[in-house]
C-alpha cells in the first residue's frame, strides 16, 4: 500500500526529474498553459530520493516560467513501486481518447470567448475535427457550425481551363447572396 503523503510546496531546485522517465514532453505548450491559466495540480514525488514519478514536464515548464516551489504529493515507496508509479502514470493518459464532438464543442466555445492560447489546441486542430464533419448528420455528428460563417473552397485547374472554371462557377453561384470567387495564378 501506497503512503498517500500529503501536499506540500518544495523548492524546485530540490525536486529531481526521474532518471528512467522514457516520456517525451511537450513543455512548450505547458509553459504556454501555466501563463495564461497559472499553476494547477500537483506533482507526485519519491520521498526518498526527491524523484518526480508524475509532473516532470509541468516541473519543467514551472522552472522554465520562474516558479521557485511547486505542489507536491510526496510519497514513501520503494524503488520499484515508484517505477511502477512512473509507467502507470504516462501509460494511462496513452488509453484516453476524445470524444470528438464535445470537444469541437468546447473548442468553439474557448475561442468564441477569446483564443484558443493556454489549451494546447491551436486553428489547426481544430480545422482537422470540423474537416470530421460529415454531408449527413445524424444523432452523433450534429454540430452546430457558429460562429463559422463562410466556407472556402479551392479548385486546382490548368491554366489553360481557368476562364471555363470561373464561368462554371461563376453561372452556378450567381444567384447566391454572399459568395465571391476568386482567382489566382502560380
Amino acid at each position: 500500500m501506497i503512503d498517500e503523503g500529503k501536499t506540500e510546496l518544495i523548492a524546485i531546485g530540490k525536486l529531481k526529474p526521474h532518471p528512467a522517465n522514457p516520456r517525451k514532453g511537450n513543455v512548450d505548450a505547458i509553459v504556454e498553459s501555466i501563463k495564461v491559466n497559472g499553476f494547477y495540480g500537483s506533482l507526485v514525488v519519491q520521498k526518498s530520493t526527491m524523484f518526480i514519478l508524475a509532473g516532470n514536464h509541468r516541473w519543467q515548464a514551472a522552472k522554465r516560467v520562474g516558479m521557485t516551489s511547486i505542489p507536491c504529493m510526496v510519497i514513501d515507496v520503494d524503488d520499484t513501486q515508484a517505477k511502477k508509479i512512473l509507467l502507470a502514470d504516462n501509460r494511462t493518459s496513452d488509453f484516453a481518447t476524445y470524444d470528438n464532438d464535445e470537444l469541437t464543442k468546447l473548442l468553439r466555445e474557448v475561442i468564441s470567448e477569446e483564443t484558443l492560447a493556454g489549451t494546447g489546441f491551436d486553428a489547426h486542430d481544430l480545422d482537422k475535427l470540423l474537416a470530421d464533419v460529415t454531408d449527413e448528420p445524424n444523432a452523433k455528428r450534429k454540430r452546430n457550425l457558429e460562429p463559422f460563417h463562410y466556407c472556402y473552397w479551392l479548385v486546382k485547374a490548368p491554366i489553360s481551363e481557368q476562364g471555363r472554371v470561373s464561368m462554371i462557377l461563376s453561372e452556378s453561384l450567381d444567384a447566391i447572396d454572399g459568395v465571391d470567387i476568386a482567382s489566382a495564378t502560380n
